[in-house]
Protein backbone atom coordinates (compact mmCIF):
# COMPACT_ATOMS: atom_id res chain seq x y z
CA UNK A 1 0.00 0.00 0.00
CA UNK A 2 0.96 3.65 -0.60
CA UNK A 3 1.61 5.29 2.30
CA UNK A 4 2.98 9.05 2.73
CA UNK A 5 7.18 9.35 2.54
CA UNK A 6 8.29 10.65 5.91
CA UNK A 7 9.69 13.83 5.84
CA UNK A 8 7.86 14.97 3.03
CA UNK A 9 5.79 17.91 4.56
CA UNK A 10 2.77 17.99 2.23
CA UNK A 11 0.30 15.62 1.02
CA UNK A 12 -2.75 16.03 -2.08
CA UNK A 13 -6.00 14.59 -1.18
CA UNK A 14 -8.29 14.90 -4.08
CA UNK A 15 -6.79 17.55 -5.68
CA UNK A 16 -6.41 19.98 -1.79
CA UNK A 17 -3.11 20.33 -0.45
CA UNK A 18 -2.80 19.56 3.55
CA UNK A 19 0.52 19.65 5.98
CA UNK A 20 0.68 15.80 6.33
CA UNK A 21 2.03 15.72 10.22
CA UNK A 22 -0.91 18.16 10.94
CA UNK A 23 -3.54 16.31 9.09
CA UNK A 24 -2.91 13.18 10.90
CA UNK A 25 -2.15 14.29 14.03
CA UNK A 26 -4.60 16.98 14.57
CA UNK A 27 -7.43 16.71 11.76
CA UNK A 28 -7.69 12.97 11.26
CA UNK A 29 -8.82 12.22 14.81
CA UNK A 30 -11.01 14.75 15.38
CA UNK A 31 -12.95 14.02 12.55
CA UNK A 32 -12.90 10.71 13.73
CA UNK A 33 -14.87 11.51 16.82
CA UNK A 34 -17.03 14.10 15.46
CA UNK A 35 -17.90 11.22 12.80
CA UNK A 36 -18.43 8.86 15.55
CA UNK A 37 -21.07 11.51 17.33
CA UNK A 38 -22.93 11.93 13.82
CA UNK A 39 -23.37 7.77 13.77
CA UNK A 40 -24.06 7.69 17.48
CA UNK A 41 -27.48 10.06 17.18
CA UNK A 42 -28.19 7.50 13.89
CA UNK A 43 -28.06 4.63 16.37
CA UNK A 44 -24.83 3.19 15.93
CA UNK A 45 -22.18 2.86 18.19
CA UNK A 46 -19.05 2.52 15.49
CA UNK A 47 -15.61 2.77 16.01
CA UNK A 48 -14.26 4.06 12.76
CA UNK A 49 -10.92 3.74 11.13
CA UNK A 50 -9.53 6.93 9.27
CA UNK A 51 -6.79 6.44 6.84
CA UNK A 52 -4.46 9.42 5.52
CA UNK A 53 -3.79 7.05 2.51
CA UNK A 54 -3.74 8.26 -0.94
CA UNK A 55 -3.59 5.04 -2.55
CA UNK A 56 -4.38 1.55 -2.13
CA UNK A 57 -4.93 -1.04 -4.14
CA UNK A 58 -8.44 -0.46 -3.21
CA UNK A 59 -8.94 3.10 -3.82
CA UNK A 60 -6.94 6.09 -5.32
CA UNK A 61 -7.10 10.10 -4.50
CA UNK A 62 -5.44 11.02 -7.06
CA UNK A 63 -8.10 12.76 -9.24
CA UNK A 64 -6.70 10.87 -13.15
CA UNK A 65 -9.60 9.25 -13.90
CA UNK A 66 -12.91 10.45 -16.12
CA UNK A 67 -15.35 12.70 -14.83
CA UNK A 68 -17.67 12.01 -17.65
CA UNK A 69 -19.45 9.11 -19.05
CA UNK A 70 -18.77 9.42 -22.57
CA UNK A 71 -14.78 9.91 -21.50
CA UNK A 72 -15.33 6.63 -19.16
CA UNK A 73 -16.96 4.82 -21.90
CA UNK A 74 -14.06 5.63 -23.86
CA UNK A 75 -11.31 4.89 -21.58
CA UNK A 76 -12.57 1.30 -20.19
CA UNK A 77 -15.20 -0.02 -23.20
CA UNK A 78 -13.64 1.32 -26.61
CA UNK A 79 -11.94 -2.27 -27.03
CA UNK A 80 -14.51 -4.01 -24.58
CA UNK A 81 -18.09 -4.97 -24.35
CA UNK A 82 -19.14 -4.20 -20.72
CA UNK A 83 -20.30 -7.75 -19.05
CA UNK A 84 -21.98 -8.37 -15.68
CA UNK A 85 -21.53 -5.70 -13.54
CA UNK A 86 -19.98 -3.45 -15.50
CA UNK A 87 -21.21 -0.06 -16.69
CA UNK A 88 -22.08 3.17 -15.55
CA UNK A 89 -24.59 3.48 -11.99
CA UNK A 90 -26.47 6.00 -10.01
CA UNK A 91 -27.10 6.13 -6.65
CA UNK A 92 -29.13 8.54 -5.08
CA UNK A 93 -29.32 11.20 -2.10
CA UNK A 94 -32.72 12.58 -1.89
CA UNK A 95 -33.06 15.36 -5.13
CA UNK A 96 -29.10 14.83 -5.77
CA UNK A 97 -26.97 11.40 -7.24
CA UNK A 98 -23.87 9.97 -7.69
CA UNK A 99 -22.71 8.61 -10.53
CA UNK A 100 -20.00 5.89 -10.58
CA UNK A 101 -18.27 3.33 -13.12
CA UNK A 102 -17.84 -0.35 -12.56
CA UNK A 103 -14.77 -1.73 -14.52
CA UNK A 104 -13.74 -5.98 -13.92
CA UNK A 105 -10.49 -6.42 -13.30
CA UNK A 106 -8.95 -9.75 -11.98
CA UNK A 107 -12.32 -11.09 -10.56
CA UNK A 108 -13.48 -7.78 -8.76
CA UNK A 109 -15.19 -5.03 -9.58
CA UNK A 110 -13.47 -1.65 -9.37
CA UNK A 111 -15.66 1.65 -8.47
CA UNK A 112 -14.83 5.11 -10.29
CA UNK A 113 -16.47 8.25 -9.14
CA UNK A 114 -17.70 9.93 -12.07
CA UNK A 115 -19.98 13.04 -11.14
CA UNK A 116 -20.59 13.17 -7.94
CA UNK A 117 -23.12 16.03 -7.49
CA UNK A 118 -23.44 15.81 -3.42
CA UNK A 119 -23.93 19.55 -2.17
CA UNK A 120 -24.85 19.96 1.64
CA UNK A 121 -25.26 21.99 4.22
CA UNK A 122 -23.60 20.75 7.60
CA UNK A 123 -23.26 21.72 10.83
CA UNK A 124 -20.15 23.64 11.82
CA UNK A 125 -20.26 23.09 15.31
CA UNK A 126 -21.12 27.20 16.02
CA UNK A 127 -25.30 27.79 16.36
CA UNK A 128 -24.80 31.15 15.41
CA UNK A 129 -22.98 30.39 11.97
CA UNK A 130 -25.46 27.53 11.39
CA UNK A 131 -28.10 29.90 11.54
CA UNK A 132 -27.04 32.73 9.83
CA UNK A 133 -25.02 30.62 6.91
CA UNK A 134 -24.71 27.23 7.63
CA UNK A 135 -21.83 26.46 4.59
CA UNK A 136 -22.47 24.37 1.74
CA UNK A 137 -20.28 21.35 1.05
CA UNK A 138 -18.90 20.34 -2.42
CA UNK A 139 -18.52 16.50 -2.38
CA UNK A 140 -17.52 16.97 -6.18
CA UNK A 141 -13.82 16.86 -4.98
CA UNK A 142 -14.15 12.89 -5.32
CA UNK A 143 -15.10 12.90 -8.66
CA UNK A 144 -12.14 11.05 -11.31
CA UNK A 145 -10.84 8.84 -8.17
CA UNK A 146 -11.08 4.98 -7.46
CA UNK A 147 -13.17 4.26 -4.23
CA UNK A 148 -12.98 1.08 -3.98
CA UNK A 149 -13.74 -3.04 -5.27
CA UNK A 150 -16.63 -5.08 -5.05
CA UNK A 151 -16.54 -8.97 -5.10
CA UNK A 152 -18.54 -12.07 -4.66
CA UNK A 153 -18.56 -13.75 -1.16
CA UNK A 154 -17.22 -16.84 -1.52
CA UNK A 155 -18.37 -18.15 2.45
CA UNK A 156 -21.37 -17.00 1.06
CA UNK A 157 -21.80 -19.28 -2.05
CA UNK A 158 -24.91 -18.91 -3.64
CA UNK A 159 -28.00 -17.14 -4.17
CA UNK A 160 -31.27 -16.65 -2.67
CA UNK A 161 -34.05 -15.43 -4.69
CA UNK A 162 -32.12 -15.11 -7.58
CA UNK A 163 -30.21 -12.07 -5.27
CA UNK A 164 -25.90 -12.76 -4.92
CA UNK A 165 -24.08 -12.13 -1.81
CA UNK A 166 -20.77 -9.38 -1.87
CA UNK A 167 -18.86 -7.52 -0.16
CA UNK A 168 -17.06 -3.96 -0.75
CA UNK A 169 -13.81 -2.53 0.40
CA UNK A 170 -12.96 1.07 0.00
CA UNK A 171 -13.56 4.40 1.42
CA UNK A 172 -15.98 6.48 2.23
CA UNK A 173 -15.47 10.47 2.21
CA UNK A 174 -16.86 12.91 4.92
CA UNK A 175 -16.21 16.58 4.30
CA UNK A 176 -15.82 17.74 8.10
CA UNK A 177 -17.00 21.15 8.67
CA UNK A 178 -17.79 20.64 12.22
CA UNK A 179 -14.29 20.50 13.84
CA UNK A 180 -11.99 23.37 12.84
CA UNK A 181 -12.69 26.72 10.70
CA UNK A 182 -10.82 24.51 8.34
CA UNK A 183 -13.28 21.85 5.80
CA UNK A 184 -10.99 18.88 5.11
CA UNK A 185 -11.72 15.60 3.79
CA UNK A 186 -11.61 12.46 6.06
CA UNK A 187 -11.98 8.83 4.04
CA UNK A 188 -13.03 5.85 6.37
CA UNK A 189 -11.75 2.65 5.79
CA UNK A 190 -14.98 0.44 4.78
CA UNK A 191 -15.39 -3.47 4.68
CA UNK A 192 -19.65 -3.73 4.04
CA UNK A 193 -22.15 -6.30 3.18
CA UNK A 194 -23.47 -5.70 -0.40
CA UNK A 195 -26.72 -7.96 -2.17
CA UNK A 196 -26.40 -7.82 -6.29
CA UNK A 197 -29.85 -8.06 -6.38
CA UNK A 198 -29.86 -8.80 -10.46
CA UNK A 199 -27.41 -7.31 -13.48
CA UNK A 200 -29.11 -3.82 -12.72
CA UNK A 201 -29.62 -3.49 -9.10
CA UNK A 202 -27.02 -3.43 -5.97
CA UNK A 203 -28.01 -3.03 -2.45
CA UNK A 204 -25.99 -1.95 0.76
CA UNK A 205 -26.17 -4.42 3.28
CA UNK A 206 -24.22 -3.23 6.18
CA UNK A 207 -25.50 -1.54 9.56
CA UNK A 208 -24.47 1.76 8.70
CA UNK A 209 -26.11 1.47 4.53
CA UNK A 210 -29.26 1.23 6.96
CA UNK A 211 -28.48 4.53 8.93
CA UNK A 212 -27.56 6.22 6.31
CA UNK A 213 -31.05 5.72 4.82
CA UNK A 214 -32.27 8.08 7.56
CA UNK A 215 -30.09 11.14 6.10
CA UNK A 216 -31.85 10.40 2.97
CA UNK A 217 -29.18 8.08 1.21
CA UNK A 218 -30.65 5.14 -1.02
CA UNK A 219 -28.86 1.72 0.00
CA UNK A 220 -30.21 0.65 -3.98
CA UNK A 221 -27.94 1.60 -7.08
CA UNK A 222 -28.86 1.10 -10.10
CA UNK A 223 -27.09 0.62 -13.94
CA UNK A 224 -28.26 3.38 -16.21
CA UNK A 225 -25.49 2.46 -19.23
CA UNK A 226 -25.13 -0.11 -20.96
CA UNK A 227 -28.78 0.93 -21.63
CA UNK A 228 -31.67 -2.04 -21.82
CA UNK A 229 -32.28 -3.07 -25.15
CA UNK A 230 -36.32 -3.66 -25.02
CA UNK A 231 -37.25 -6.54 -27.38
CA UNK A 232 -40.65 -6.59 -29.19
CA UNK A 233 -43.42 -8.19 -27.20
CA UNK A 234 -46.79 -8.69 -28.69
CA UNK A 235 -49.36 -6.21 -27.92
CA UNK A 236 -52.01 -8.89 -26.49
CA UNK A 237 -49.00 -9.99 -23.81
CA UNK A 238 -50.34 -9.26 -20.13
CA UNK A 239 -47.69 -6.78 -19.33
CA UNK A 240 -49.06 -4.50 -21.30
CA UNK A 241 -52.11 -4.68 -19.29
CA UNK A 242 -52.68 -1.37 -17.68
CA UNK A 243 -52.77 -2.95 -13.97
CA UNK A 244 -49.97 -4.63 -14.21
CA UNK A 245 -50.37 -8.09 -12.63
CA UNK A 246 -53.96 -7.53 -12.38
CA UNK A 247 -55.18 -10.11 -15.25
CA UNK A 248 -55.03 -12.99 -12.97
CA UNK A 249 -57.26 -11.40 -9.99
CA UNK A 250 -59.95 -10.12 -13.09
CA UNK A 251 -60.05 -13.78 -13.90
CA UNK A 252 -60.80 -14.60 -10.41
CA UNK A 253 -63.48 -11.42 -9.85
CA UNK A 254 -65.15 -13.16 -13.36
CA UNK A 255 -65.82 -16.36 -11.46
CA UNK A 256 -66.70 -14.83 -8.26
CA UNK A 257 -68.33 -11.77 -9.58
CA UNK A 258 -66.98 -9.31 -7.02
CA UNK A 259 -63.13 -7.82 -6.34
CA UNK A 260 -61.24 -7.16 -3.53
CA UNK A 261 -59.18 -4.25 -2.64
CA UNK A 262 -58.08 -1.93 0.11
CA UNK A 263 -59.17 1.75 0.90
CA UNK A 264 -58.42 4.51 3.60
CA UNK A 265 -60.50 7.07 5.52
CA UNK A 266 -59.39 10.69 4.61
CA UNK A 267 -61.82 12.47 6.67
CA UNK A 268 -63.68 11.94 9.57
CA UNK A 269 -67.10 11.95 7.82
CA UNK A 270 -67.00 8.36 6.35
CA UNK A 271 -65.15 9.10 2.70
CA UNK A 272 -62.64 6.42 1.42
CA UNK A 273 -60.30 6.84 -1.43
CA UNK A 274 -59.29 3.76 -3.34
CA UNK A 275 -58.77 2.86 -6.43
CA UNK A 276 -61.25 2.83 -9.47
CA UNK A 277 -60.21 -0.63 -10.51
CA UNK A 278 -60.89 -2.10 -7.64
CA UNK A 279 -64.99 -1.15 -7.47
CA UNK A 280 -65.92 -0.40 -11.40
CA UNK A 281 -67.74 -3.19 -11.44
CA UNK A 282 -69.65 -3.55 -8.31
CA UNK A 283 -72.65 -2.05 -9.74
CA UNK A 284 -74.04 0.02 -6.21
CA UNK A 285 -72.96 -3.52 -3.99
CA UNK A 286 -69.78 -1.64 -2.66
CA UNK A 287 -69.42 -3.13 0.75
CA UNK A 288 -65.75 -2.71 3.29
CA UNK A 289 -65.24 -4.00 7.03
CA UNK A 290 -65.12 -1.22 10.01
CA UNK A 291 -64.48 -2.91 13.34
CA UNK A 292 -65.89 -6.34 12.28
CA UNK A 293 -69.14 -4.96 10.61
CA UNK A 294 -69.64 -4.87 6.78
CA UNK A 295 -71.01 -1.43 5.91
CA UNK A 296 -72.46 -0.13 2.96
CA UNK A 297 -70.41 2.34 0.44
CA UNK A 298 -71.73 4.67 -2.08
CA UNK A 299 -69.35 5.89 -5.21
CA UNK A 300 -69.97 9.38 -5.15
CA UNK A 301 -67.05 10.24 -7.57
CA UNK A 302 -64.20 8.32 -9.71
CA UNK A 303 -61.58 9.40 -12.43
CA UNK A 304 -60.73 6.85 -14.51
CA UNK A 305 -57.56 8.00 -15.58
CA UNK A 306 -56.22 8.31 -12.50
CA UNK A 307 -57.40 5.17 -11.24
CA UNK A 308 -59.14 7.02 -8.34
CA UNK A 309 -62.43 6.40 -6.92
CA UNK A 310 -64.29 8.39 -3.82
CA UNK A 311 -66.93 6.19 -1.40
CA UNK A 312 -68.80 7.72 0.99
CA UNK A 313 -70.30 5.69 4.00
CA UNK A 314 -72.88 6.24 6.37
CA UNK A 315 -70.53 6.34 9.43
CA UNK A 316 -68.45 8.71 11.89
CA UNK A 317 -64.94 7.28 12.15
CA UNK A 318 -62.22 8.78 13.97
CA UNK A 319 -58.95 8.22 12.38
CA UNK A 320 -58.41 9.13 8.81
CA UNK A 321 -55.06 9.80 6.78
CA UNK A 322 -53.73 13.05 6.31
CA UNK A 323 -51.78 14.75 3.90
CA UNK A 324 -48.35 16.59 3.93
CA UNK A 325 -47.33 19.61 1.65
CA UNK A 326 -44.20 18.19 1.11
CA UNK A 327 -43.06 16.57 -2.62
CA UNK A 328 -42.45 12.84 -1.90
CA UNK A 329 -38.29 12.15 -2.15
CA UNK A 330 -36.01 9.78 -3.66
CA UNK A 331 -35.11 7.01 -0.93
CA UNK A 332 -37.90 8.42 1.26
CA UNK A 333 -38.74 5.34 4.11
CA UNK A 334 -42.53 4.52 3.12
CA UNK A 335 -45.25 2.17 4.56
CA UNK A 336 -47.38 0.40 2.34
CA UNK A 337 -50.95 -1.13 4.16
CA UNK A 338 -53.87 -3.12 2.74
CA UNK A 339 -55.14 -6.47 2.26
CA UNK A 340 -53.04 -8.91 -0.42
CA UNK A 341 -55.25 -11.55 -1.83
CA UNK A 342 -57.87 -10.36 0.79
CA UNK A 343 -58.47 -12.07 3.30
CA UNK A 344 -57.56 -15.39 2.31
CA UNK A 345 -54.08 -15.13 4.40
CA UNK A 346 -55.92 -13.11 7.48
CA UNK A 347 -58.20 -10.78 8.25
CA UNK A 348 -55.68 -8.26 9.96
CA UNK A 349 -53.87 -5.88 8.26
CA UNK A 350 -50.82 -6.33 6.12
CA UNK A 351 -47.59 -3.46 6.44
CA UNK A 352 -44.53 -3.72 4.04
CA UNK A 353 -41.64 -1.51 4.87
CA UNK A 354 -39.70 0.08 1.79
CA UNK A 355 -38.43 2.64 0.17
CA UNK A 356 -39.31 5.00 -2.89
CA UNK A 357 -37.19 4.34 -5.89
CA UNK A 358 -38.47 6.98 -8.23
CA UNK A 359 -40.53 9.95 -8.64
CA UNK A 360 -41.83 8.79 -12.03
CA UNK A 361 -44.42 5.61 -13.10
CA UNK A 362 -43.94 3.18 -16.46
CA UNK A 363 -43.62 5.64 -19.40
CA UNK A 364 -42.39 8.84 -17.46
CA UNK A 365 -45.88 9.03 -16.07
CA UNK A 366 -45.40 11.60 -13.53
CA UNK A 367 -48.77 11.41 -11.67
CA UNK A 368 -47.16 7.97 -10.40
CA UNK A 369 -43.91 7.23 -8.26
CA UNK A 370 -42.12 3.57 -7.59
CA UNK A 371 -41.51 1.92 -5.08
CA UNK A 372 -40.07 -1.64 -3.83
CA UNK A 373 -42.22 -2.14 -1.04
CA UNK A 374 -44.22 -5.45 -2.24
CA UNK A 375 -47.94 -4.43 -3.79
CA UNK A 376 -49.76 -7.55 -4.48
CA UNK A 377 -53.75 -8.16 -5.86
CA UNK A 378 -55.66 -6.65 -2.39
CA UNK A 379 -53.69 -4.12 -1.94
CA UNK A 380 -54.83 -2.17 -4.53
CA UNK A 381 -56.43 1.25 -3.17
CA UNK A 382 -54.24 0.84 0.13
CA UNK A 383 -52.56 3.89 1.33
CA UNK A 384 -48.72 4.35 1.06
CA UNK A 385 -47.51 6.41 4.18
CA UNK A 386 -44.32 8.59 5.09
CA UNK A 387 -42.34 5.98 7.68
CA UNK A 388 -41.77 8.54 10.21
CA UNK A 389 -44.99 11.22 9.67
CA UNK A 390 -47.71 8.94 8.63
CA UNK A 391 -48.44 11.68 5.83
CA UNK A 392 -50.12 9.95 2.55
CA UNK A 393 -47.54 9.81 -0.27
CA UNK A 394 -49.26 7.64 -2.25
CA UNK A 395 -52.15 5.30 -3.19
CA UNK A 396 -50.92 1.32 -3.68
CA UNK A 397 -52.05 0.91 -7.84
CA UNK A 398 -49.98 -1.61 -9.59
CA UNK A 399 -46.77 -4.00 -9.48
CA UNK A 400 -45.06 -4.55 -12.87
CA UNK A 401 -45.89 -7.61 -14.70
CA UNK A 402 -42.73 -10.33 -14.28
CA UNK A 403 -43.52 -12.57 -17.33
CA UNK A 404 -43.59 -9.10 -18.95
CA UNK A 405 -40.09 -8.25 -17.96
CA UNK A 406 -38.86 -11.97 -18.15
CA UNK A 407 -39.79 -11.76 -22.24
CA UNK A 408 -38.77 -7.95 -22.93
CA UNK A 409 -35.82 -7.50 -20.82
CA UNK A 410 -34.40 -10.52 -20.16
CA UNK A 411 -34.97 -10.52 -16.23
CA UNK A 412 -37.97 -10.85 -14.24
CA UNK A 413 -39.10 -7.47 -12.03
CA UNK A 414 -38.09 -7.61 -8.73
CA UNK A 415 -40.41 -5.39 -6.27
CA UNK A 416 -41.23 -3.15 -8.81
CA UNK A 417 -44.59 -1.47 -7.98
CA UNK A 418 -46.09 1.69 -8.48
CA UNK A 419 -48.62 4.07 -6.35
CA UNK A 420 -50.42 7.36 -7.49
CA UNK A 421 -48.93 10.36 -5.98
CA UNK A 422 -50.47 12.33 -3.14
CA UNK A 423 -50.64 15.55 -4.89
CA UNK A 424 -53.06 13.98 -7.15
CA UNK A 425 -55.13 12.21 -4.49
CA UNK A 426 -55.27 16.29 -3.43
CA UNK A 427 -56.95 17.60 -6.82
CA UNK A 428 -58.87 14.92 -7.21
CA UNK A 429 -60.71 15.28 -3.39
CA UNK A 430 -60.73 19.07 -3.76
CA UNK A 431 -62.63 18.92 -6.80
CA UNK A 432 -64.96 16.93 -5.99
CA UNK A 433 -65.61 19.50 -2.94
CA UNK A 434 -63.16 17.64 -0.30
CA UNK A 435 -61.20 19.43 1.63
CA UNK A 436 -57.92 17.62 2.92
CA UNK A 437 -55.96 18.01 6.22
CA UNK A 438 -52.45 18.26 6.73
CA UNK A 439 -51.49 16.20 9.18
CA UNK A 440 -49.54 17.86 12.53
CA UNK A 441 -49.68 15.91 15.26
CA UNK A 442 -47.19 12.91 15.56
CA UNK A 443 -47.58 9.27 13.93
CA UNK A 444 -49.04 6.30 15.91
CA UNK A 445 -49.13 2.61 13.98
CA UNK A 446 -53.13 2.36 15.18
CA UNK A 447 -53.92 5.43 13.12
CA UNK A 448 -52.71 3.36 10.11
CA UNK A 449 -55.06 0.48 11.49
CA UNK A 450 -57.89 2.08 11.97
CA UNK A 451 -57.98 4.40 9.03
CA UNK A 452 -56.92 1.21 6.44
CA UNK A 453 -60.28 -0.89 5.53
CA UNK A 454 -60.72 -4.50 3.33
CA UNK A 455 -63.16 -3.38 1.01
CA UNK A 456 -65.19 -6.03 -1.75
CA UNK A 457 -68.03 -6.25 -3.68
CA UNK A 458 -71.23 -8.93 -2.60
Amino acid sequence: MAKKKQGSSKFSLFGHEFNYKDYVKRLMPEGKIQAEKLYKKLGLNLILKPTSEIKTKYWDCNKKYPTSIPSFIEKFFKKKKPKNLEGIWIQYFKDQHITYGLVEKGGVYHGYIIDNQLKMHQTTGSFFKDIFSAPEVDYSITNGTKFGIYYYDKKRKGSVNDKKFMKFKGIATIIDTYSFDQHFPLNIEMNNDVIQVNDRELMGESVLDRAMEKLGFSRNSYKIWPEIKVKKVPKDHPGFKKYGERQKEIEEEKKSGGAVGSGFFVSDKGHIITNYHVVKNCNKNIKFLYNDEEIDAKLIASDKQLDLALLKAKIENKSFIKFTNKSPQKAQNILVAGFPYGKALSDDLKVTAGIINSLKGIGNNTSMLQVDATINPGNSGGPIVDKVTGNLVAVATMKLNKDFTKQAFGVESENTNYGIKSSQVKDFLEANNLKVKVKKNKFKISELENSTVFIYCK
